[in-house]
């Protein structure tokens, strides 16, 4: 079980805010992959809470989709469908895509010269076969664009569906052909938002998420 900190935020948390990040982390994670039962004892006593925090937790995550409670059984770590990937690939594709237009219109030189170097990174990363690094610099990529369309509502609904996300990709093993393909659709997004074609750099953010659905549709085991 991952320990109980947040170091996105140094103020003091609560016993439920930790226990949510750590059974949340280790769902995206896949530590606890699709159909752990969650035993509320055994997380209190990794975790060291009582059952208060753990319960209210587990609540939680169940009302993101990542636990399922069965009546009668417990808690589980929920699935992944078919449909599930689907859906969140489509909701992804029209909100980055959109996200993409809007940053093209008005990021300022420096924002897009953060994510020229980021993409720079991402080539030196293919160039040394460091897939780890590659994926660390591409969720980096998607980041700078969102955060520098200048819409909170936009930003919040994608912040929404990125863990959905997280919890996919991290199912399935990077391989070097898909890390090429990425490297090539960054390049061509980042080229139609220096030319300031908004139209184009959406168009270009659409077909790369198209695309990753189709592979994590194609990769993705799903039970039979």
């Amino acid at each position: 079980m991952s320990p109980l900190i947040d170091p996105k935020n140094s103020r003091n948390i609560t016993k439920k805010e930790m226990a949510y990040n750590a059974i949340k982390q280790d769902i995206l994670n896949n530590k606890l992959p699709s159909g752990t039962f969650l035993i509320e004892r055994e997380l209190c006593k990794a975790l060291n809470v009582s059952r208060t925090p753990v319960r209210e937790a587990l609540h939680q995550l169940g009302s993101e989709g990542l636990v399922e409670f069965i009546p009668g059984k417990g808690a589980f770590v929920s699935g992944i469908s078919y449909e599930d990937i689907i859906e969140v690939y489509d909701l992804r594709e029209v909100l980055e895509g959109l996200a993409t237009r809007m940053f093209t219109l008005h990021a300022t030189q420096s924002e897009i010269e953060e994510l020229d170097k980021l993409y720079e990174h991402i080539e030196i990363a293919l160039k040394r076969d460091n897939i780890e690094e590659l994926v660390k610099y591409d969720v980096a990529f998607h980041k700078c664009i969102v955060e520098g369309c200048r819409n909170s509502r936009l930003k919040a609904m994608i912040k929404n569906i990125n863990d959905q996300i997280e919890r996919i990709t991290n199912t399935i093993k990077k391989d070097k052909v898909r890390a090429r393909t990425t490297a090539v659709h960054h390049k061509s997004i980042i080229n139609a938002i220096k030319q300031k074609d908004a139209v184009l750099a959406e168009s270009k953010m659409r077909e790369h998420i198209l695309d990753s659905k189709n592979y994590h549709l194609k990769k993705y085991n799903f039970p039979n």
